[in-house]
This record gives C-alpha cells, sequence and structure tokens, in this order.
C-alpha cells in the first residue's frame, strides 16, 4: 500500500470518528411533542358527561315527579271532591188534541201524544247542583297506588342510572382511544427524530463520498413513510378527541392536551355483586305492588256524598225546587270469571321470569370478572416482554448507528431494524390502550 493510501485511509477514519464524535454529542432524540392547548384528564371529561347529559337531569327530575305523583294520589283517594252538574233534558211530543196535531215540548196536559211516556220521563229534567263526594276508607288504596307509582319511578330512575353508567364506560373507551393516537404519534416522533438525525450525518458522508447517494435517498424514503404515519395519527386524534366532546356534550372543537388516564382496578365492591342487580329487585317489587292494585278492585268503595242546588220536571216549579240532599254509596265486585287468580298466576310467572334473570346475572358476572382479571395479567406478561424488545432494539440501533457511521454496516441493514423498532413500539402503545380498556371494562361490570 502507498504512502498516499495510508494517508487517505487515516484521513476517511479520522473523518468518520469526528462524524460519529459530533453524533455522541448531538442533543437527544426529540420527544412526542404535547398538543397546544390547555391540558385536560379522564376525570374532567366524565364530569362534563355526567354534568351535560340529559339522564342525570332526568334521575333528578323523576325524583320530584314521584313526590307530586303521590301528593296527587293522595288527593284522589282520600280527599273530598267536588263536583257542579247542569242538566237539562226536553222530551218533545206530538200532541192529538182537538183533532189536530201539535208538537210540544213536553206531554203536559195532554194524554193523546206521541212520544216517551211522561210517567217515566217527567215530561222535562231541570238539574243544577254542587256535588261533594268524600271517599271513606280509602288509605289502603292510595298506598298501594302510591306504592305501584313510586316502584315505576324508581325503576326509571335506575335505568337512568343505568344509561349514565353506560356513558361513563363510552367516555372511558373514547378518552382511551385519544390518548393510543397520541401515544403513537409520540412514537412516530421518535422515530422521525432519529431518522433526521441519522440522514444529517449520512449526508455529510456522502458528500465526503464516504458513503453513496442511494443511502441517503432510503433514509429519505423512510423519513417520507413515517410522516405519512404522523398525518394518519393526527389526523385520528383530531377525529376521536372530536367524538369525545360530543359525548361529553361539550361544544369545542380546540385541540387540547391528554393527560395520561390515571384507572385503577376497581376493588371495592366483592367479586360477583353488581349494581345491575339493583333493575331485577325493583322488577320484582313492581310487579308486586300492580297486583296488589289488581286486587283492590275486589274491596268494597264506599263514598259519602252530598248535594245541594235545583231539581225540577217543569219550568212553573223552578222556584220550589231548591234543595239538598246527602247519602252514601257501596259497590263491591262478586264474579269477574275468576280475573283475580289468572292475574296472580301471571304476576307469579313474570316474577319467576325476574327471578332467572337474577340468578343468571349472579352466576356469569364473576366468571366475566374473572376473566378480564385473567386477561390483565396474561397483558402484563406481554408488556414486559414488549418493553425489553424495546430496549433491545434501541440498544441495537445504537451499535448500528456508529457502525453505519464507520462503514461496517449498510444503511438498509440500520432501517430494517428502524421499522422493526417503530412496530415494536406500536405495539407496546396497543397492549398498554388494550390494558386500560380491560380495566375499565372491568371497573364497568364491578359496579
Amino acid at each position: 500500500m502507498t504512502v498516499i493510501n495510508r494517508l487517505a485511509l487515516s484521513w476517511s477514519r479520522l473523518l468518520r470518528l469526528l462524524l460519529l464524535a459530533g453524533l455522541l454529542l448531538a442533543a437527544p432524540a426529540a420527544r412526542a411533542q404535547v398538543v397546544a392547548g390547555p391540558a385536560r384528564d379522564l376525570a374532567f371529561y366524565l364530569a362534563q358527561a355526567r354534568q351535560n347529559s340529559p339522564l342525570s337531569q332526568e334521575a333528578q327530575n323523576q325524583g320530584k315527579a314521584i313526590q307530586l305523583e303521590t301528593e296527587r294520589l293522595r288527593a284522589f283517594y282520600t280527599k273530598a271532591q267536588g263536583t257542579l252538574v247542569a242538566n237539562y233534558t226536553a222530551v218533545p211530543v206530538l200532541a192529538r188534541d182537538n183533532g189536530r196535531t201539535v208538537l210540544r215540548y213536553s206531554a203536559d196536559n195532554t194524554t193523546n201524544y206521541v212520544g216517551y211516556d211522561v210517567a217515566l220521563s217527567n215530561g222535562a229534567l231541570y238539574q243544577g247542583y254542587a256535588q261533594l263526594t268524600q271517599p271513606l276508607f280509602n288509605q289502603k288504596r292510595f298506598e298501594a297506588f302510591a306504592q305501584q307509582a313510586q316502584g315505576l319511578t324508581l325503576s326509571q330512575q335506575n335505568l337512568s342510572r343505568l344509561s349514565l353508567h353506560d356513558l361513563e364506560k363510552l367516555v372511558g373507551d373514547q378518552y382511551i382511544l385519544c390518548r393510543q393516537d397520541l401515544d403513537q404519534l409520540t412514537y412516530v416522533r421518535e422515530v422521525l427524530g432519529i431518522l433526521d438525525r441519522q440522514r444529517l450525518l449520512v449526508r455529510k458522508l456522502v458528500e465526503a463520498s464516504l458513503l453513496k447517494q442511494s443511502d441517503y435517498a432510503l433514509l429519505s424514503i423512510e423519513v417520507q413513510s413515517q410522516q405519512l404515519f404522523l398525518n394518519t395519527y393526527h389526523t385520528a386524534y383530531h377525529r376521536d378527541l372530536l367524538d369525545l366532546n360530543v359525548l361529553c356534550g361539550l361544544g369545542d372543537t380546540a385541540e387540547v392536551a391528554l393527560a395520561a388516564p390515571d384507572l385503577p382496578l376497581r376493588r371495592g365492591a366483592p367479586v360477583g355483586l353488581s349494581g345491575f342487580a339493583e333493575r331485577y329487585r325493583l322488577d320484582s317489587l313492581t310487579l308486586a305492588a300492580s297486583q296488589q292494585v289488581f286486587e283492590l278492585r275486589y274491596r268494597p268503595v264506599v263514598n259519602a256524598f252530598a248535594t245541594g242546588g235545583l231539581e225540577a220536571v217543569t219550568l212553573a216549579d223552578l222556584p220550589q225546587r231548591f234543595g239538598v240532599s246527602a247519602g252514601l254509596s257501596f259497590s263491591l265486585y262478586l264474579f269477574d270469571g275468576h280475573q283475580r287468580q289468572l292475574s296472580r298466576d301471571r304476576t307469579n310467572v313474570l316474577l319467576e321470569t325476574t327471578r332467572a334473570y337474577r340468578r343468571n346475572f349472579a352466576l356469569i358476572n364473576p366468571v366475566r370478572q374473572e376473566r378480564l382479571l385473567y386477561e390483565l395479567r396474561a397483558l402484563a406478561q406481554r408488556q414486559n416482554l414488549a418493553r425489553e424488545q424495546l430496549a433491545t432494539y434501541r440498544q441495537v440501533l445504537d451499535s448500528y448507528k456508529r457502525e453505519v457511521i464507520a462503514g461496517q454496516l449498510s444503511v438498509v441493514n440500520y432501517v430494517q431494524v428502524l421499522k422493526s423498532y417503530a412496530a415494536a413500539a406500536r405495539d407496546l402503545v396497543l397492549l398498554e390502550n388494550n390494558r386500560l380498556l380491560l380495566i375499565n371494562a372491568y371497573n364497568y361490570w364491578t359496579w
């Protein structure tokens, strides 16, 4: 080897060492940038969803409505009721007196006529009186109807709470999806930072004729590919964030940063117990109350009444026909084709259906919860392995980076490992996202 060749080789090595030193002294890899705007967390969105949802207002209004309905039933079944009655009945006839047929408004003073019998119709009727009716012995009837109304309202309130609980799970899932988009932006920006610095060094080596132009072009193509991913994930984040705002009833379209969700596993309730079972208990109470109301029709109905006013059959007697009356009314079912027993049998069938649903839920809910816990344990192991793999990829990238600069490794190999690193980073993001979704699902069923 000539002296000139030795000098050229030494100069090449020196240049590579200088560039390598510049690489080692360079600034650390750029981390993911947060989206501009105020930071918000999962608690904020859950609070907004509860506050803005009509379901919360519905549950409150139903509570007020049952109080008003109870007072209405109390007034209807236990308080006196006053009514004003007015009647006028005309009974026209065709009178045949003295050989002539004449239309008269009543059959008074005539015996030869065509029309209703005056003995039955009294010729006419003039009524105008006030009536006061007081239900007697109706406290049990009021209590049964009030219990039925209260049961129906409690069922509606519980349905609203269940719907609000469903909404909270949807908000949690959507928030986790938004965080997944942000985490994907994080690792893409990290890969872009690595590529940008490596491309800068490769460009210097190409300018020094130490690497080929195709090496620089290959890195540029990979940068463009990662920029496409960056645009895709950013678009997905903006879309998913707007969907989150829709779920929470927010009229906000600005992009904000979302904090990592603080989503601990809910361990307060024992496995197998759940607020979902309240629905079946309330359904049973409502069915029993409805049957009790039906049974009331077989109890005696007693009312006291009093009237005062006018009642006459002739217009001339009106001034002398003002008076008062009072009395009691009584009614009692004697027979209705065995409807009472048929209603009891129907209620028992529906109660057995409700009990079957409750037993089924108590049986399968612990299995569902245990399945979610098992998946979480398995996922934790996969996450640990994925983190170890990612750390190994980082070490390999650091080693390959030095080897590429020293001319000991092709840029193609470096890019291939970098793609594998990006895929591993994406998989780790998806694993974390799945872990949070499983926790959210477990907390949903442990309620």
